[in-house]
């Protein structure tokens, strides 16, 4: 294969307009919000054209083909051209809300596990109000 026919990741992420810095592109391969071909990658992944690629935008997963290259940046209409967005499954708006929900519940939680001690009083008043169905 020569030069044309491959890039890395996050170069082409920040060519085809997915996100304006290449940093940023990095980071989102780097936390699995990018996958080509189904399989979790580093920014440095070489792709070429016929790749898939799978990208979480805000709770929401889109798959692309990529049918270009370019080696260096082009307008917003030329980028459109680089790829093509594969069928996507029709979300429903309550079925979004619910992911969005989920993912809110899931940081939170994670936030949690890291406070470490004992609880303070108010967490130990909800503590028992569970524990023992007080509802006073």
């Amino acid at each position: 294969m020569t030069d044309e026919n491959t890039m890395r990741i996050d170069k082409w992420l920040k060519i085809a307009r997915f996100y304006k810095q290449r940093v940023k592109a990095a980071d989102a391969v780097e936390n699995a919000k990018v996958k080509v071909n189904g399989n979790r990658v580093k920014p440095s992944k070489m792709i070429k054209i016929g790749d898939n690629l799978t990208v979480k935008k805000e709770s929401k997963y889109t798959n692309y083909k990529i049918l270009g290259i370019s080696q260096r940046s082009i307008s917003a209409e030329l980028a459109r051209e680089l790829y093509q967005e594969e069928d996507k499954p029709e979300q429903s708006k309550e079925t979004s809300e619910l992911a969005k929900i989920i993912e809110a519940q899931n940081a939170k939680d994670q936030k949690e596990a890291r406070i470490k001690g004992k609880p303070n009083k108010k967490e130990r008043r909800i503590l028992n109000k569970y524990k023992y169905m007080n509802n006073d």
